[in-house]
C-alpha cells in the first residue's frame, strides 16, 4: 500500500506578534515542499527509529503541480529527493510500499539519475 501525502498549506495564519498589539495581520501564504517533506521525515525516522521506511532504500515520488503544464515528478529515494528541484508549490508526496512491477516499468522515466533505488534488481 502506498501513502500519499498532500504537504501543509498555511493561507490566512494569523500575526500572534500583531494580534498581541491589537492589529489584526495575516502572514503571507506558505506552502511545504518536497525537499521540506523529505528532510522532515528522515529526521523523524532518525529520532523514532520505528522501521517505518528506509531514507536510504523506500521508493518515493515527488510531485508538483500535478496536472499543469509545468509539473514535475520525481522518483528516488527520500535522501536523494530532498536535493531535487521541484520549483512552485503545490507539492506531494508518495511514500511507496510494495509496488507492482508494472508501477515500477512507469516510474523509470522519472527515476533520478544514478538513483540508489533498485528498480528492477539492478542498480539504475
Amino acid at each position: 500500500m502506498h501513502t500519499l501525502c498532500l504537504l501543509d498549506i498555511k493561507v490566512k495564519e494569523p500575526d500572534f506578534e500583531a494580534m498581541a498589539r491589537g492589529r489584526t495581520v495575516f502572514l503571507p501564504p506558505r506552502y511545504m515542499s518536497v525537499n521540506t517533506a523529505a528532510e522532515q521525515l528522515i529526521e523523524a525516522e532518525e529520532t523514532l527509529g520505528e522501521g517505518a521506511f528506509s531514507p536510504t532504500e523506500t521508493l518515493c515520488v515527488g510531485l508538483a503541480r500535478l496536472g499543469q503544464t509545468d509539473q514535475v515528478i520525481i522518483a528516488g529515494t527520500l535522501e536523494e529527493l530532498k536535493e531535487q528541484e521541484f520549483g512552485n508549490p503545490l507539492h506531494s508526496l508518495i511514500i511507496c510500499g510494495d509496488t507492482h512491477e508494472l508501477e515500477l516499468e512507469m516510474l523509470k522515466q522519472f527515476i533520478v539519475e544514478g538513483s540508489k533505488y533498485k528498480l528492477d534488481g539492478k542498480d539504475t
